[in-house]
């Protein structure tokens, strides 16, 4: 029995031509490469359908034009802070997202026979997963040979007998295609276990169509919103007991893997709750959402972990994605997962060698689409053509599952031919071969030139009915046309917007439903993860503590600098002692005795500031605000994330040069702007839910714990303060015109403890906070209270009381006179209260449980 070969069956070879017209000075100088079909222009330099259309519009916008909104389209991406890990990527690292101005055109008669083969395949790829995960009707009949099957490690006795809802066991489908020379259309991979990449395609349409949305219309380009109605309408049916409007998630694999930008960005698109393993909880068989207010149903799982990691009750316990006793729920009907666990079984290499077999045995049909020859090395023909022309081959490993296997490959194809043989003779069910393929070239634009790369096509196709719909498009990835990739895919260093042309005007699509179906009137949304609040708390006391670092530092540069520069001796000690016990300087900088025999200080300041290892530092500050903000962007607004995003990427040490003390003082006043941004548009934009309310808790205890310390550094165990020291704690409190509009310019001590201590007036006193802190935490979720106050209750009454009845001219007095016991015990106290009052809310409302662990040993079993 013969493994596949490459199929015959397309359309005529590659869109026919048009010349060109008018003036074409955006593709001048662009140079086809030889023995490859290219997108743009055919061997005899004429331009290929809608291209023609396309350049004399972007002529008409003119260059300067035309740069001028990449540049801004570009700083969208930057801002929106969109990044991956690009497929192959050996170091796994996020990088900012690679999209090229130029989008790839598609003729529509030739997209609607491509939307056909993906929908065949689709279908194909489903009723083998239905037969070898049920009945095995193929390896009974001899269509598959059985060690194809049973020598796969993704097939495992747990995904055996599966019934999911609506007998669905792939409503969403994902192909890589590429063209030939000849201009036919090839499938290069099969994508069934958790397609990824329609978020980025998503991402691409918008920033190009604003970038040209002119052009865009004249174009008639096809609209990507109607397929995800289709989708949602999927996704809605496959509820398990047929709600009318079931609770759907994006099961992400979190903020340390590379799609996680594409899964926050597609539920705040498509509506859907975001959830981390470490969300759910299975009781009774079902899953539900642990939230604040209790646990939630959970109706459809969207996920995007791999199976094996989706369930450490029966697979790998090295897994902290998984969500123990899920497949049950999913095997029994309780929850339906898209796609189905162990759907990537067909994403191997090895099934393409048998797609044309599978597409007569169940359809009576020749692939629409062919796919890249393949040879799977378990039959014997198939190794003896594999071993005698090796190096005309790509080899791969037969099973593979998604996200791996890249580099192992890439390897593979490194060594000597004869050891690879070796290999390959040993075990010859691990390996398939593929045919070399030259992939077409497309345009990309790079410095006001038109340039060439590699093209692949990630197509989608979700189930509808007793079909598949496509979306138009997808997403183009491309690759570096400079080398030739080692692999049949290559690893892509880019992207571009795929748009299919519509030979009619496009009716505008909008994915806003149009039913008029009741829902009940809400004031509030109960869906808050505990880890989410967690995150949410954490984020507020970072901003906060961002925010008090960056004004100390700031009130101290200011007097190195200006007019009001005294030079580091001049300094008060309180001042450097406040830095030092934040950790943004060396301990011995607020030292008289060892001070001057340290480095000068202002010399040293701007690397210690930008260290991102040195704890305390604004740097590694606003490093871990960035990264508990990546945690929950999908509950923060899109002006808020491009705030954060800004002050990620611009706060760093600058390239064209050495930094200054009046550089770096430009820097901290952007950053304090830049964070009172962000504390405005969670004051004036977000509901009043529990998402600003541990938000608000963290900001406030954050800011009490701030100016408790920053009271303790410049007032006890030293002499009376000084006036520049009085002006300084009002500076950095953001208090000076509150205090001069009272006292005018007459320092005096009781007065400033007044406002920043007592003054239940001022939004940056500690009596503020603690008020804050009472009104939020009495509309935080509670059951059945207890009688009497809770732990985290009684912390607050009584630093409300204590600071309620502190005596401040008697305690000021009794400092000037030498006796700062009073003020200091009451200072430890309040600092001491205020780090209990945190670990009690974490107590009460956001410790979790540990990662689940496997109890049974199925992970080894194999059907047999």
């Amino acid at each position: 029995m013969q493994s596949q070969q490459q199929s015959t069956v397309g359309p005529p070879t590659g869109p026919s031509v048009a010349p060109p017209t008018g003036t074409d000075n955006l593709f001048a100088g662009y140079q086809a490469e030889a023995g490859r079909f290219d997108e743009l222009t055919s061997p005899d330099g004429r331009r290929r359908p809608g291209w023609d259309k396309f350049s004399q519009l972007l002529n008409t916008m003119g260059a300067s034009e035309f740069t001028r909104r990449w540049e801004h389209s570009q700083h969208l991406i930057y801002e929106n802070g969109v990044s991956y890990s690009a497929y192959g990527d050996p170091e796994d690292n996020a990088r900012p997202w690679d999209l090229d101005a130029l989008p790839m055109l598609i003729d529509e008669a030739e997209w609607k026979h491509v939307s056909a083969g993906i929908a065949q395949r689709a279908e194909v790829l489903q009723l083998t997963l239905g037969d070898l995960l049920g009945p095995q009707r193929l390896i009974k009949d001899g269509v598959l040979p059985a060690e194809l099957l049973f020598g796969h490690p993704g097939f495992r006795l747990p995904f055996h007998s599966q019934t999911p809802p609506g007998g669905s066991y792939l409503p969403f489908y994902a192909a890589d295609l590429g063209r030939s020379p000849d201009g036919r259309w090839w499938v290069l991979a099969d994508r069934t276990e958790a397609p990824s990449g329609i978020g980025f395609a998503l991402e691409n349409r918008v920033v190009i169509s604003r970038m040209l949305p002119d052009v865009f219309r004249s174009m008639n380009v096809q609209r990507l919103a109607p397929f995800f109605i289709q989708f949602k309408e999927k996704v809605r049916e496959l509820s398990p007991h047929g709600e009318e409007n079931p609770r759907i998630a994006i099961y992400t694999r979190g903020p340390k893997h590379e799609n996680y930008f594409e899964d926050a960005y597609l539920a705040r698109y498509l509506g859907y709750t975001l959830v981390e393993g470490d969300d759910l909880a299975i009781r009774e068989n079902r899953v539900w959402l642990k939230t604040l207010d209790g646990l939630l149903p959970i109706h459809v799982l969207v996920r995007r972990p791999n199976s094996e990691a989706c369930d450490p009750l029966e697979f790998s316990d090295e897994s902290t994605l998984g969500v123990a006793g899920l497949l049950n729920s999913s095997r029994d009907g309780e929850v339906s997962v898209i796609n189905p666990l162990g759907s990537g079984l067909v994403e191997s290499p090895a099934f393409m060698a048998f797609l044309p077999r599978l597409c007569r045995f169940f359809l009576n049909q020749d692939p629409i689409l062919p796919g890249v020859a393949t040879w799977w090395c378990g039959e014997a023909p198939s190794l003896d053509r594999v071993l005698s022309n090796p190096q005309q081959l790509v080899v791969s490993q037969a099973y593979r599952s998604r996200g791996t296997g890249y580099d192992a490959d890439k390897q593979l194809n490194s060594v000597l031919p004869s050891e690879l043989a070796d290999r390959i003779r040993s075990h010859p069910t691990r390996f398939v071969a593929q045919e070399r393929l030259k992939l077409s070239t497309v345009p990309t634009w790079d410095q006001g030139t038109a340039g060439t790369a590699h093209m692949v096509l990630r197509s989608f196709a979700v189930a509808t009915g007793d079909s598949y719909s496509v979306l138009p498009g997808g997403l183009a990835r491309t690759s570096d046309a400079s080398s030739p990739p080692p692999l049949a895919i290559p690893a892509s260093k880019g992207s571009k917007d795929a748009w299919v042309l519509s030979s009619q005007p496009v009716d505008h699509v909008t994915l806003l439903s149009t039913k008029e179906e009741a829902i009940e009137i809400r004031r509030t949304a109960t869906e808050l993860p505990s880890r989410v609040a967690d995150n949410i708390f954490w984020l507020g006391r970072q901003i906060e503590r961002a925010d008090a670092s960056a004004r100390q530092l700031r009130t101290f540069v200011l007097r190195l600098t200006s007019e009001m520069a005294v030079g580091p001796t001049a300094v008060p000690t309180g001042l450097l002692r406040a830095l030092a016990s934040q950790g943004q300087i060396e301990p011995d900088f607020a030292l008289e005795d060892i001070r001057h025999h340290m480095p000068q200080l202002e010399e040293a300041l701007p690397d210690l500031v930008f260290d991102r290892e040195q704890v305390g530092s604004i740097r590694s500050v606003l490093n871990n605000m960035f990264r508990t903000a990546s945690l929950v962007r999908d509950r923060l607004s899109t002006d808020s994330w491009r705030v954060l995003v800004r002050i990620d990427q611009t706060f760093c040490v600058p390239k064209d040069g050495p930094l200054d003390l009046t550089d770096l003082l430009s820097m901290l006043n952007r950053l304090v702007v830049q964070l009172a941004a962000i504390e405005g548009m969670c004051l004036e934009s977000m509901t009043r839910s529990h998402v600003f309310r541990f938000l608000e808790l963290g900001r406030r205890l954050e800011r009490a714990l701030q100016t408790v310390g920053l009271l303790q550094s410049c007032l006890i165990d030293s002499p009376p303060p000084s006036s520049e020291v009085l002006d300084a704690l009002l500076e950095i409190a953001d208090s000076v015109m509150t205090y001069r509009s009272r006292y005018r310019a007459n320092l005096q001590l009781s007065a400033v403890v007044d406002l920043l201590l007592t003054d239940e007036s001022n939004p940056r006193s500690i009596a503020y906070q603690l008020l804050t802190v009472e009104k939020v935490s009495k509309q935080l979720p509670g059951e059945d209270y207890p009688a009497g106050y809770l732990p985290h209750e009684r912390l607050i009454l009584s630093m409300v009381h204590a600071v309620r009845m502190v005596d401040v001219m008697g305690t000021c007095e009794a400092y000037s006179v030498g006796e700062q016991q009073r003020l200091a015990e009451l200072l430890e106290t309040l600092d001491q209260d205020l780090q209990n009052l945190s670990r009690e809310l974490s107590l009460r409302y956001l410790v979790h449980a540990g990662p689940a662990r496997r109890m049974s040993s199925t992970a080894e079993k194999r059907v047999s």
